[in-house]
């Protein structure tokens, strides 16, 4: 048998953490790691300062989750679109039409096929649609099959390393990151491996990390209920026992795929293996 590890990593911070899963894994004498965006703590729904407090105190890990949660991959354009447009139909229903998340107004986007570039801010995205509003007009050509919509390197870095003084302010120093939505580029890669130890997703898949994978490259998979039943929570367990190496299951524990004993089940199977369940940031030092 190899030494394995199992990180759980619960995303946005919401109240649920502590009221829900905090008194289950304090029972089994484990942590996890939080992906937070500070600026939503003592929101609705969310928790406060205080309470992640208390669980930095229990032994839990904050891991940054951007600044505004922001949708760092490209978008593909849907259609083609020609000098004077200001309106982009965008391929990606990560646009999040109606919501109040991912994209933001004000934000500024690079329309780019390679050879031409063009910076603009978004004034607004359409409230059914996948398509955004420009401030002013495209001055070139740009073919739906060659050019991508996507977030300038400026905002990427406000996103990615502008979240620090917002945890500084909380008296913390994340050494982990978590791509909101799981999306990034090889741009944001980079801007994550300038600032910090650890990426937890650098893919996403129902497989879990080899002995010797490097903490910039860690793959993590959903253990909701609607991405995993038992069974398949068992062979990744058991893959870990027999491997070693470090497993990372996340999860959203305001949605109802993730109740509090769909957690307990995950790391009661994991110490009947022999497991060690610990956080992202001490299961990369301990390598």
């Amino acid at each position: 048998m190899t030494d394995g590890r199992l990180a759980l990593v619960f995303d946005d911070g919401y109240a649920e953490d502590y009221d829900d899963i905090y008194p289950v894994l304090r029972e089994r004498s484990v942590p996890a790691s939080l992906a937070v965006v500070p600026s939503w703590l003592g929101d609705e729904g969310h928790l406060t300062a205080e309470q992640l407090d208390e669980l930095v105190d229990a032994g839990w890990e904050v891991v940054a989750h951007g600044r505004r949660h922001r949708y760092l991959q490209a978008h593909h354009l849907a259609a083609d679109a020609v000098a004077g447009d200001r309106r982009l139909r965008l391929d990606s229903g990560h646009v999040f039409p109606g919501e109040s998340h991912g994209l933001y107004s004000g934000d500024e986007f690079e329309v780019t096929d390679g050879e031409r570039t063009e910076t603009h801010t978004l004034v607004e995205k359409d409230d059914e649609e996948p398509v955004v509003t420009l401030d002013d007009s495209l001055s070139a050509d740009f073919a739906a099959d060659e050019a991508v919509f996507r977030p300038t390197a400026d905002q990427i870095r406000d996103e990615v390393a502008g979240v620090a003084g917002e945890f500084a302010a909380l008296g913390y120093d994340p050494t982990t990151f978590a791509l909101p939505y799981d999306a990034g580029d090889a741009r944001v890669w980079r801007a994550v491996a300038d600032e910090y130890a650890a990426l937890v997703d650098a893919t996403v898949r129902s497989l879990p990390n080899p002995p010797g994978t490097p903490p910039l490259s860690l793959s993590r998979y959903y253990l909701e209920t609607s991405h995993m039943c038992t069974v398949e929570v068992e062979t990744y367990l058991d893959e870990i026992a027999v491997g070693g190496g470090l497993g990372i299951l996340a999860g959203h524990t305001a949605w109802e795929t993730v109740p509090p004993e769909r957690v307990a089940a995950v790391v009661d199977a994991a110490h009947e293996r022999d497991i060690t369940v610990t956080t992202v940031r001490d299961a990369t030092r301990a390598r």
